[in-house]
């Protein structure tokens, strides 16, 4: 039985994605929600799971949140089962295969979308100008757009540095940097250019630091990177609180951080630990409210908890790419709920690689290892 399980599991994997991705074309191009996808999306779930690699704190950490969410069940739940579920099946699969999976199908509708659509494009009205002019690719707002676009540069960047053209890594991180900015001036997507900033500053900050010290290894700024979703967190939580003390924030963040507000001040006691339905008629876009309270705030220990031991096998590894890649996930989450926007399947390789290097440093990824 298991032996049949494993060979259905890979195309099933593919599968899974591509229902992922068709969720995501239905749910927010079209605006309409299909139910079969649903279903389907479970049924593959089932196929594609890695039973036999299943740790036992995984297992114990499922078990709590799948209680959370049966206490109080909301389709907010469903975000953040997904990428904990999608890690799991993905935890043995080959990484080169599941980059290459990500590439087809986010590359595939990339193209589609732009031979069908073009740049399509959004007028807005604004609080700091009385129109802008934005263009969305086709997919029903600018920041999905570069959400999406972000996915696959980083699937094809992180494929890339694990594939025999890795010596040609810093011609394409030029020619997507290049890419970023066009995109960037076309759908005038803040966050998605402050992500692109934060990787580039990252990465030359690690790189001239080594350039400059051959036995250069990272030292007391780990304790910075460990930290750093409890501090995003927390001041998401404080400006959010003084939002009346920061209005110029407020106003750069497209008033964000009034949205956040209101959320905080309608949550419970009991919400903390539960999750609140709040994010039915309050739209987040923040990755680490939603983290805190999709599902009560031991999703967010659990994130926390992942987070630690992979940047520290990181930083074992001297990994300064795979280090800036999860940076600039991180600043991205401060701006957009991508951390949980399963269904661009893009940014479940976040969770895809905490999860494996919660446990160990991937050998792929090892700056020193070579690929025929």
């Amino acid at each position: 039985m298991n032996e049949v399980l494993e060979k259905i599991r890979r195309p099933s994997i593919f599968i899974l994605l591509l229902i992922l991705n068709l969720r995501f074309l239905f749910t927010v191009v079209l605006g309409e929600r299909q139910e079969i996808l649903t279903i389907l999306t479970f049924f593959f779930f089932l196929l594609s799971f890695d039973y036999t690699a299943m740790r036992r704190e995984y297992l114990y950490w499922l078990g709590i949140l799948i209680i959370v969410s049966l206490a109080q069940f909301t389709p907010y739940k469903q975000n953040v089962l997904t990428p904990i579920v999608l890690m799991q099946c993905i935890s043995t699969l080959n990484l080169k295969t599941y980059l290459r999976y990500n590439i087809i199908i986010l590359g595939g509708t990339a193209l589609l979308m732009l031979l069908f659509v073009g740049t399509g494009q959004m007028i807005q009205a604004e609080a700091i100008s009385t129109i802008r002019i934005r263009y969305d690719f086709g997919y029903g707002h600018p920041n999905a757009a570069a959400l999406y676009y972000w996915g696959l540069f980083i699937s094809i960047l992180l494929y890339c540095y694990i594939s025999k053209y890795r010596n040609f890594i810093w011609i394409l991180l030029g020619f997507l940097f290049l890419v970023s900015v066009y995109l960037y001036v076309e759908t005038d997507s803040r966050s998605f250019i402050i992500a692109v900033i934060s990787f580039v500053l990252v990465l030359c900050y690690f790189s001239l630091r080594s350039r400059f010290k051959r036995d250069y290894r990272i030292g007391y700024s780990r304790y910075v990177l460990y930290l750093l979703p409890i501090v995003f967190a927390a001041l998401t939580i404080y400006f959010a609180i003084n939002v009346n003390d920061y209005p110029v924030l407020n106003i750069l963040l497209s008033k964000r951080l009034t949205l956040y507000k209101e959320l905080l001040d309608g949550l419970t006691p009991l919400q903390y630990l539960l999750g609140t339905t709040a994010f039915d008629y309050i739209i987040v876009d923040n990755s680490y409210l939603h983290l805190l309270f999709e599902a009560g705030v031991l999703v967010f220990v659990y994130f926390v908890w992942l987070w630690f031991f992979a940047v520290k096998n990181m930083v074992k590894q001297q990994n300064f790419i795979l280090i800036a890649v999860f940076i600039s996930f991180l600043v991205y989450g401060l701006m957009e709920s991508l951390l949980l926007y399963s269904v661009i399947i893009g940014n479940n390789i976040f969770w895809v690689l905490l999860y494996r290097y919660r446990y160990e440093e991937d050998e792929l990824f090892d700056p020193e290892s070579k690929e025929d």
